[in-house]
């Protein structure tokens, strides 16, 4: 089960509520106006803390408080209020609040949050906390020269620390999350609570905490820091097993960026994808390895459930193959990266916005079947709305249904030319679901072994329909082989209801461009 841990609002333009109020010495006369300032909305995709609750909100958190300062413009002689925020973003105050010069002069109007922030502000080193993270969440906003109105001014905040965001996953022979901490992070800044400028990071290089109590299964947590360049030591990963510790060279970590960073915790060793973006979590975010071998695409989860909202794409690297179908060849095929499960209930979702018939929450894993070749890449199907959404994000590369060839390549293990019968494995029920392990239905992917490529279900679940034309006769000599000749599709890997040689590597089945089935999907690939 996955915990989540202050993953506050990425896209936070939060927002002060509106402000109402009383006056000064003089607020009992009727033609003063008091100053107000509406809020902007926050966009909130991801979950956090206690109980894994949502943070929905379009508004600061209730009881949040801001401080906000009002001089007349060009006077710097600056009057402080306190605010704090209420439901929906409403802002109250116990101070006496500020008025417009009587005589039209305007004012000026800076804001931050925390209300605490002095001349030196620091983080906190537990952010495990909705308390901490956001003491350490340093916001400002501005507006300069503004008139008499009595409309709300709308102010909004910007970021001022950098964000990392921590995924870990417990790989093979890890159980448990126990506990997950930032180094060498400088934890002080100077701050201008006029201007909103901030120094540059300094202080005694600390750790901060992101994510502490046993979690099963995987742990995320989040955290604020001054921007600066972190070498060498980036965090440690308690688990069951001991502690992991991932580095980095000279990152460089920029003021109001989210750094995203998936990890995988495995007995013997320890995996990392990495990506940075704007604050706004955009759909579409590509977190790519240092060597680029993996390529992990984030979509918006509309459900708000933060679910399976990601598509791995594992790099295969090209060479020779010498086997295809049973028969011998001499192959040549060149890199390209696929689907490191099936396409799920889920991922379909995401992608085309149309939820597979006979689909609830329990069926979200498990690789989406009763769709056709045509539903696949037709008009409006799930490969033309992909590369419309990822758009830009691919290096020039095409989502694709995946090839014959590309199929059973990658089910040998790419240049690893594994010999084996099924997709990384002699053990029929150790390689997949079939007919003698699967109850007679398909299983949430990736939960049976991987081959050697880090790849899952290539055997069994269900049927993989590649985009060739299916041609019994198989050419000797192939060169990134797409057969165009035939009347069906190939599929292979077998299904969920099969045994023996339908879920071996070599095994070739097919299906029409309209057939569809309880036992039949797909993979995608990208080149």
């Amino acid at each position: 089960m996955m915990k989540t841990k202050n993953i506050l609002a990425m896209a936070l333009l939060p927002a002060l509520g509106v402000l109402t109020a009383c006056s000064s010495d003089d607020a009992q006369t009727a033609d003063r106006v008091p100053i107000t300032l509406s809020a902007s909305t926050l966009t909130v995709s991801e979950t956090r803390a206690a109980a894994d609750t949502a943070l929905n909100k379009e508004y600061l958190e209730v009881g949040q408080t801001v401080k906000v300062r009002v001089s007349n413009t060009g006077a710097n002689t600056w009057s402080d209020y306190s605010f704090d925020a209420g439901a929906n973003g409403v802002m109250t105050t116990t101070d006496i609040p500020p008025f417009y010069p009587m005589d039209n002069t305007h004012v000026d109007i800076a804001a931050f949050s925390p209300s605490s922030a002095g001349a030196t502000f620091s983080v906190q080193s537990d952010q495990t906390s909705r308390e901490s993270y956001l003491a350490s969440d340093l916001l400002f906003a501005s507006k300069s020269n503004q008139g008499k109105t009595t409309a709300a001014v709308p102010l909004q905040f910007e970021h001022k620390m950098a964000k990392v965001i921590v995924n870990v996953i417990a790989g093979a022979g890890v159980s448990t999350i126990e506990d997950v901490t930032l180094l060498n992070v400088l934890p002080q800044v100077t701050f201008n609570s006029v201007t909103g400028a901030v120094g540059s990071a300094q202080g005694t290089a600390t750790s901060i905490k992101v994510v502490k109590g046993n979690t099963t299964g995987a742990a995320t947590g989040a955290a604020v820091f001054p921007a600066q360049v972190i070498d060498n030591n980036l965090l440690t990963i308690k688990t069951n097993l001991g502690t992991a510790t991932y580095s980095v060279s000279s990152k460089v970590f920029t003021a109001g960026k989210v750094y995203k960073l998936t990890i995988s915790v495995s007995k013997t060793s320890v995996n990392t994808t990495t990506a940075i973006t704007n604050w706004t979590d955009t759909e579409g975010v590509v977190i790519k390895t240092g060597d680029d071998k993996v390529k992990i695409f984030m979509f918006d989860d509309p459900t708000n459930q933060g679910f399976y909202t990601t598509i791995t794409m594992i790099k295969v690297e090209g060479g020779t193959y010498n086997t295809f179908g049973g028969t011998t060849v001499n192959g040549t095929i060149s890199d390209f990266y696929i689907s490191q499960t099936e396409i799920t209930n889920f991922q379909w979702f995401l992608v085309t916005g149309a939820a597979p018939a006979n689909t609830d929450k329990y069926m979200r894993a498990r690789p989406v079947a009763n769709i056709s070749y045509n539903d696949i890449t037709g008009a409006n199907g799930f490969i033309e709305k992909i590369n419309s959404k990822l758009s830009g994000q691919t290096d020039g590369m095409t989502f694709k249904l995946i090839s014959e060839a590309q199929w059973e390549y990658a089910a040998r293990g790419g240049k690893n030319h594994d010999t084996y019968e099924y997709s990384g494995t002699n053990n029929e029920q150790w390689a997949g679901w079939g007919g003698s392990n699967s109850n007679s239905q398909t299983w949430p992917v990736a939960t049976r072994g991987a081959n050697s490529l880090g790849i899952y279900d290539m055997t069994g679940n269900v049927w993989e329909i590649c985009r060739d034309l299916y041609q019994a006769s198989i050419p000797t000599t192939q060169n990134n082989y797409v057969s165009t000749s035939g009347s069906s599709r190939p599929t292979r890997g077998g299904g969920y209801n099969n045994t023996g040689d339908k879920l071996k590597v070599w095994y070739r089945n097919t299906r029409t461009d309209s057939q569809v089935s309880d036992n039949t999907g797909f993979r995608i690939v990208l080149e």
